[in-house]
């Protein structure tokens, strides 16, 4: 590997793995700082940025996957290690430089929420008591930990304050229906707030003052818009029904007006108008998506991810109109170089028009190899997001296609549900019928195609090298589901009741379950396949990937397998990410080659 840093084209694949990326920016309300995490160390750790100046704040080994800010200048994070997903709480004070550790023994799951308005007490919900059900905590300055305060069933997180004494929760009932709660810390009561019928996403409060909150939901609609709640009267109404998903909020200083974004074809929109949406203004922010919203003195802050700018954070305020706040390291990578893909809708096996991204190479003819993407959730979008795969594989001469096949989100209500449990098959199909119809427009070959995915998209991934088995090269799973019974027998047990909601019960699903998964379905895959797992994984745990590997290799068939002892469900740390994505490109490389033509 050392000689492949003088081959112009490997040393210009490390140098995209190697870019950094600047997200979750947190606005101080009463001054010009900014809180964020960048991963230029490594992994994502806390870094602030004042009078233009960016700087870590504390010198950590593990990522931080969340923090906080109180208007006091104590940050909140919350950290894990090697990827465990067994979140601990700590803070950083500011003003004296100290640190505290505030709850996790890295056995239980520690959800951050968010401070008061005072800034003395965090909210936050853990699964200590049993190790599945998130009870609510709060933490005070003097030190004291103090909870559960309320019990609660399911996944919750303390996400606003609404007095000294009444928190907003939110209540997970499955991965798409969601509810408000409202917590009195005096008795530890709790009122639900938003109880509807049929299935609705109840998220995102923020606080306006004098009994009433801004929130998004979509009770009675295909997609999420923005809503007001009377606290006072127990009454809600909408502001705002789009006709596309709006994404995340957030309230001025002054609480007088209120910024959003929309998921316009998987592009992110922003605006910003007054509370009672009178008057909105579209803020023409770079094409990318849009993660993360922070209005502080500094002004309005976001995180973008763009194939043109990498995964930075981006600020307006009035006068001064929109810059870039952070710049990341590129490595002397030109951005500006990089590809947007085009948005596309091809007919599927039943006359379904399916949505697609697809980046098209600079240079070559028709029919180019090409690499299928497969998006995980399966409650997710493929969207012109910055990654890594797509635009190195694009500038070697690869055309990439990426479905959001039915199940996919961003497409409202009755679209996501097209993949529930049995109903997967006709999913999965959607894939196959990409190829197809790609192959009739002339731009790509079958035989000459890889495919890869991580988590459901590692799924997807060996279903459709087993339905489709002339159409692959190759195939790159990566911690991905192979059987759907033993997933959910070994998957964490806080998420279990969920994924059940989505794959099925094996107690009353079982000859389904099995049906659908893939380690039924190995016979049929003749491709070289690659595996790739982090040991640490949670979600879905490396047992699958293991059993795959080994009735893989009963069969004779060619399996190349990575066991990564540091990680969890994904790559976080950014060695891992250069060197195992070498590893997946070079084995594409080898099993797809780029003729020239």
């Amino acid at each position: 590997m050392i000689m492949e840093m003088y081959d112009p084209t490997w040393l210009e694949i490390k140098r995209y793995l190697s870019i950094r990326s600047a997200t979750t920016p947190r606005a101080l309300k009463n001054s010009y700082k900014l809180i964020y995490l960048s991963d230029a160390t490594g992994v994502p750790i806390p870094w602030i940025l004042d009078v233009n100046i960016s700087d870590p704040l504390i010198p950590l080994e593990q990522r931080v996957g969340n923090l906080t800010i109180s208007e006091e200048g104590v940050i909140a994070m919350m950290s894990d290690i090697n990827g465990n997903e067994r979140w601990q709480i700590s803070i950083y004070d500011l003003n004296n430089g100290r640190m505290t550790h505030v709850a996790g023994d890295g056995s239980d799951i520690n959800n951050l929420g968010a401070w008061s308005h005072d800034g003395k007490i965090l909210g936050f919900t853990s699964n200590k008591r049993n190790g599945i059900d998130f009870d609510v905590y709060i933490y005070k300055l003097n030190g004291n930990v103090e909870g559960p305060i309320a019990k609660m069933e399911g996944t919750n997180k303390l996400i606003e304050w609404v007095s000294y004494d009444h928190a907003l929760i939110i209540h997970n009932n499955t991965n798409l229906d969601s509810d408000i709660y409202l917590i009195d810390f005096k008795n530890g009561s709790l009122e639900n707030l938003t109880k509807h019928e049929g299935e609705a996403a109840n998220t995102n409060p923020k606080n306006l003052g004098n009994g009433k909150f801004l929130f998004t939901t979509n009770i009675n609609s295909e997609y999420m818009g923005i809503a007001i709640y009377d606290l006072n009267r127990r009454e809600w109404k909408y502001l705002h029904q789009p006709d596309r998903d709006v994404e995340t909020i957030e309230l001025s200083p002054d609480r007088l007006k209120v910024a959003f974004s929309e998921n316009v074809e998987g592009y992110s929109k922003l605006y910003t108008a007054n509370i009672d949406f009178t008057y909105i203004r579209e803020m023409k922010n770079p094409k990318g998506v849009i993660s993360e919203i922070s209005w502080g003195k500094i002004g309005l802050t976001y995180s973008i991810s763009s194939p043109k700018i990498g995964n930075e954070i981006w600020v307006w305020s009035e006068g001064a109109g929109q810059r870039q706040l952070t710049n990341s390291p590129k490595y002397h990578v030109n951005m500006e170089n990089n590809v947007l893909p085009e948005t596309v809708r091809y007919k599927s096996w039943d006359g379904m028009m399916i949505p697609a991204l697809i980046y098209k190479p600079k240079f070559g003819k028709p029919p180019y190899p090409a690499v299928v993407t497969v998006h995980g959730g399966p409650e997710s979008q493929d969207r012109p997001s910055f990654q890594f795969l797509p635009q190195i594989l694009v500038k070697l001469g690869y055309i990439v296609l990426s479905p959001n096949f039915r199940g996919s989100s961003g497409y409202g209500k009755t679209f996501v549900h097209l993949d529930d449990r049995e109903k997967r098959i006709e999913s999965l199909k959607d894939i196959g019928a990409l190829v197809d119809w790609a192959e009739e427009e002339g731009l790509v070959r079958k035989g000459e195609i890889a495919i890869t995915g991580a988590s459901y998209g590692g799924y997807a991934t060996l279903m459709s090298m087993a339905l489709f088995p002339e159409y692959w090269s190759c195939g790159v799973e990566r911690v991905g589901i192979v059987n759907l019974v033993t997933f959910i027998k070994n998957t964490g047990p806080w998420r279990r009741k969920y994924r059940m909601h989505e794959y099925g019960d094996p107690e009353k699903m079982y000859d389904v379950m099995m049906e659908l998964s893939p380690i039924k379905h190995l016979d049929k895959i003749k491709a070289p396949l690659m595996v790739i797992h982090g040991l640490n994984d949670p979600r879905v745990p490396i047992s699958e990937a293991e059993q795959l590997v080994e009735e893989m290799r009963k069969r004779g068939r060619e399996v190349k397998y990575i066991k990564v002892v540091d990680e969890g469900h994904g790559l976080v740390k950014i060695n891992n990410r250069v060197n195992l994505q070498m590893e997946i490109i070079r084995f594409i490389m080898q099993h797809t080659p780029v003729k020239s033509n």
